[in-house]
């Protein structure tokens, strides 16, 4: 599978250690917040609060969100169901697709073994994960969560089969 728990852990370091930066860039600000509250500097502490806010909502949108919805990301694959599909990986796609607030590059997986196109389905993979060009052309097993990949095998040969056998 492509998810452990490993995957779990370091996203909810990572969403720690960004959520530690964000508190800590707002800091001088709160205090020069409250030092201005204090002294009674009113424009002081109102630029302060003001510019506290500021940071605190930048890196929240830029880190801290990412790795949460990254998080339930996770969460929905590790725990939903899942369903294995047989194909031929047709091509992989150049453009990202944002979707669920995670980044993922297309797969398009054929079912058909004359590989017409009424065969072909679509299915996102995990920009963070290791891209699986090497199996563009031949067939696969793909376990999937809705159109998410979450394992991709390469199907061996029958004749393969019958030398292990042998």
């Amino acid at each position: 599978m492509m998810y452990t728990q490993l995957d779990i852990e370091q996203n909810r370091k990572k969403t720690g250690r960004e959520l530690c930066f964000m508190l800590l860039a707002a800091l001088p600000f709160a205090a020069l917040a409250v030092a201005a509250f204090c002294a009674r500097i009113e424009p002081l502490c109102m630029a302060a609060v003001i510019l506290c806010g500021g940071v605190m909502i930048l890196l929240w949108d830029l880190f801290v969100s990412p790795c949460l919805r990254y998080a339930r990301y996770l969460s929905d694959v590790t725990s939903g169901l899942t369903r294995r599909t047989a194909g031929t990986v047709v091509r992989l796609g150049e453009d990202r697709v944002f979707r669920d607030g995670v980044w993922f590059n297309e797969l398009i997986l054929n079912i058909y073994e004359d590989l017409s196109e009424e065969g072909e389905q679509r299915y996102l993979y995990d920009c963070a994960k290791e891209s699986p060009a090497a199996l563009v052309g031949k067939d696969v097993a793909l376990t999937s969560h809705g159109n998410y990949v979450l394992d991709l095998q390469p199907l061996r040969a029958e004749g393969a089969e019958e030398a292990d056998h042998a």
